[in-house]
């Protein structure tokens, strides 16, 4: 998990960082979003050729030599197949759409608070990117 501290001057100022991290993160999704596609024409080409060598040999060439090695903290894919690369990133498209959903709430839920015109430090604890504390001291 990660935490991150950020200290901000006014609610304005913090709905506009929470503006450039959901524009980062709409850029981010539609590069792998672009990507998955990609990927995905791959795993339709390498599955139609699979067919083929079936049909030509009886046999099936389903066997790969994509191997997974779990290292504890992290897992490490060894000459993936494209369907698998395909799996992975859905995986992080949809934990991206899920952090842009809660921006949006959390910068929802604040929208009232800019309107304020009071000189105060915020105090904002993110994890995981997104604002889930935050500290006024005035």
């Amino acid at each position: 998990m990660s935490a991150v501290v950020r200290e901000f001057t006014s609610f304005s100022e913090l709905l506009g960082s929470i503006d450039e991290l959901l524009s980062t993160l709409r850029q981010q999704l539609g590069e792998y979003l672009r990507r998955l596609e990609d990927i995905r024409a791959k795993a339709e080409q390498e599955r139609k050729l699979k067919e083929y060598l079936k049909s030509l040999t009886g046999e099936d060439v389903t066997k790969s030599s994509s191997k997974v090695v779990d290292l504890k903290a992290v897992k490490l894919y060894i000459n993936p197949e494209a369907e698998d690369e395909a799996t992975l990133l859905e995986d992080l498209i949809d934990r991206i759409n899920k952090a842009i959903q809660n921006l949006q709430t959390v910068k929802k839920s604040l929208e009232p608070l800019a309107s304020l015109d009071v000189e105060a430090k915020i105090v904002v604890l993110y994890k995981e990117g997104i604002p889930s504390i935050i500290m006024i001291r005035y």
